[in-house]
């Protein structure tokens, strides 16, 4: 090979007079997967290389227009790179240069000037010659006889840079160059022109490898050379199933063309299998806890890039769930942390959603008397426990408007309107003073007689809402009385200024202070003459009373606002003597009487009577209302002094006073 060239401001020109390959950049719009690069320092031969890649990569690396300057960065020296002029290494393949190593059409070429070398011997001056890349569906130009003018290298390098062992001598070649191509003329211009002597650097069966700034030079490929294998980028994510408080399963991609797998998990318990499988099944876990877990595909001692998933165990059930408290609007619930770990707790009622970090919550806004279902959920991140459930009933209301009415002695009506929300029935009690219980129904109506209660007695009744026939509301009260009855054996005793009355009550009522009375009433002519209340004993005494009048005495038992029937007797006060008793006149025959009436004394009968012992004679007389009297038809001459005379008394009811 003869080499011509001058180097004229950082350019050179090469006359060359051989069989070249003529190529260009071309890039692939393909949807490839990333890839990783990886330089292997120990040398081999090209076959060595390759099946080390295979076996622990890819491949030996196919070069790109994307890839190269990247890679190039790593070189210190010349490394095998996935291209072989014979892809299928026979040497006998009609198509030259037109595959890399893995299959991918050779679409990009970078070649130091002076590679490849062609053996002229072939023959390039026909159509049908078998120089590098000369088909016509690569879309590569045929071989042809070319004069390379010029070339500007970087650095500003020539093919007399290059010693035969593919390194430069050139100090000041850069070490990353751009890719370089090389278009020659078309096989038609070049046929029927003389071909170079075959070169001495012809290689029947070559390999490429790759120069440490990016340029590409053909070796034997029984060389030892350090090597750079590829890799497409193992990107995958482990997935997880059939989580439970205890338990997953783990399953993975395969790696390429990966047996081995190293499992980390990290935890509250940490576990390293190596395995061959591609599922593992993690038992004996605690619930609600973080597991972070990395699947490791080893490849020939290496790690590729893992792939992980992180998961939570699922929470156990709460424990312990109770109803701690019950208002009318809302209900107050507690439960016990369960074994493993919790973040939060989600309490769901009707289409409500709540959450707590405490294993308690007051749930409020609710309706008075209605049941509600609460369901208790343990939580970690987004997992949720199996739910445990529980029902209340919230506290009914209060009834409203309770009042008491219609008294008898021994019964009375109570009416009330419902409270708010909803109820399943009423408690009706009634008691005495004494706490004695006296009446305790269930009743699912807002109006109620309660009977059989003792005559004249203070009672308490009260009303209770109740929800699901036990769950007692507030109850409201009222305070009313049975009505008396009559009193007994009402009793009357007189003297001329008094009267005593006195009676029984007619039951037997336990001591009740002032709450059970009497109210007596005197009168005289119809009118009231003194009245008395709030008496505590059955009996009064009147004074200062005129004598000689008929009273009368009405009685009756008052229990609170309740008066009972009235019971009445009448009775004289005793008459006082008259006074100043004398004969006004008197004739043969008559006499008149006169008096005096006692003093305070209403109208008075008198009773009047006038005897003779002499003869044997009496007779009386009533006198309605009068101090005066005349008798007739008396014996005449007969002296009322005179032994055997005729003697005259009055007498004032039954009392008598000589005149």
């Amino acid at each position: 090979m003869r080499i011509h060239g001058s180097l004229n401001m950082g350019r050179f020109s090469v006359k060359v007079k051989v069989c070249v390959l003529i190529s260009w950049a071309l890039t692939l719009a393909c949807s490839a997967a990333e890839q990783d690069f990886f330089t292997q320092s120990k040398p081999l031969t090209w076959d060595e290389a390759r099946e080390h890649c295979q076996e622990c990569f890819k491949d030996l690396v196919t070069l790109t227009p994307e890839n190269i300057q990247a890679i190039a960065k790593k070189l210190t020296s010349e490394h095998w790179v996935g291209l072989r002029k014979n892809p299928h290494s026979s040497g006998n393949s009609s198509v030259l240069w037109s595959h890399w190593a893995n299959g991918d059409p050779l679409t990009f070429q970078n070649w130091y000037p002076g590679w490849p070398v062609v053996n002229s011997t072939r023959g390039c001056c026909s159509c049908s010659c078998s120089c590098p890349a000369m088909t016509n569906s690569t879309g590569f130009t045929e071989l042809g006889t070319a004069n390379v003018t010029s070339f500007s290298g970087p650095g500003g390098f020539t093919t007399e840079d290059v010693t035969s062992s593919g390194r430069l001598t050139n100090t000041s070649v850069s070490t990353a160059a751009a890719p370089m191509t090389t278009r020659l003329p078309s096989v038609e211009a070049a046929c029927g022109q003389s071909l170079v002597d075959t070169d001495e650097r012809y290689i029947e069966d070559s390999c490429v490898a790759m120069l440490s700034f990016g340029a590409w030079v053909e070796k034997t490929c029984s060389e030892h050379l350090p090597f750079i294998c590829y890799e497409e980028r193992f990107l995958s994510k482990a997935s997880v199933t059939n989580v439970t408080t205890s338990s997953a399963g783990l399953t993975w991609r395969p790696g390429p063309n990966v047996s081995d797998y190293r499992l980390e998990v990290r935890g509250d318990k940490n576990l390293t299998e190596n395995l061959t499988d591609l599922a593992y099944d993690l038992v004996n876990l605690t619930a609600g806890t973080k597991y972070s877990v990395q699947v490791v595909p080893v490849k020939c001692d290496r790690d590729l890039h893992s792939q992980k998933v992180m998961f939570y165990t699922t929470p156990r059930k709460v424990e312990n769930l109770t109803v701690a408290k019950v208002t009318e609007t809302s209900v107050s619930l507690s439960w016990s942390k369960p074994a493993g770990n919790v973040h939060f707790y989600l309490i769901e009622v009707q289409d409500r959603h709540f959450r707590s970090l405490t294993e308690g919550i007051e749930v409020g806004r609710l309706t008075p008397g209605n049941l509600y279902a609460f369901t208790i959920l343990s939580g970690v991140e987004n997992n949720l426990s199996e739910g445990s459930v529980i029902t209340a009933y919230t506290k009914p209301g209060r009834v409203s408007d309770l009042t008491a009415s219609d008294f008898t002695t021994s019964s009375l009506k109570l009416n009330w309107l419902p409270p708010e929300g909803n109820t399943t029935g009423f408690r009706v009690a009634a008691m005495n003073d004494s706490d004695e219980v006296l009446f305790d129904e269930v009743v699912n109506r807002t109006k109620v007689r309660v009977a059989r209660l003792p005559m004249a007695t203070r009672i308490t009744c009260s009303v209770t809402a109740l929800a699901n026939g036990t769950l007692e509301g507030d109850n409201v009260t009222v305070v009313s009385y049975t009505a008396p009855g009559p009193i007994s054996n009402l009793t009357l005793t007189t003297t001329h200024d008094s009267l005593n009355a006195t009676w029984s009550p007619n039951h037997n009522p336990k001591p009740d202070g002032n709450l059970t009375f009497f109210t007596i009433e005197l009168q005289l002519g119809g009118k009231i003459v003194e009245t008395a209340d709030k008496l505590a004993e059955p009996k009064k005494h009147f004074d200062g009373l005129k004598s000689s009048a008929n009273y009368t005495v009405i009685v009756y038992m008052v229990n609170g606002h309740l008066k009972g029937p009235p019971v009445e007797s009448s009775s004289f006060t005793l008459p006082s003597m008259p006074t100043d008793g004398t004969v006004i006149s008197f004739g043969k025959k008559y006499i008149t009487l006169q008096w005096e009436a006692p003093a305070n004394t209403a109208a008075v009968n008198y009773s009047v009577k006038i005897s003779s012992s002499f003869w044997g004679h009496s007779s009386s007389v009533l006198v309605d209302n009068r101090t005066n009297h005349t008798f007739r038809g008396l014996v005449s001459g007969t002296s009322c002094r005179e032994k055997g005379s005729q003697s005259v008394h009055v007498v004032l009811f039954g009392r008598t006073s000589p005149l």
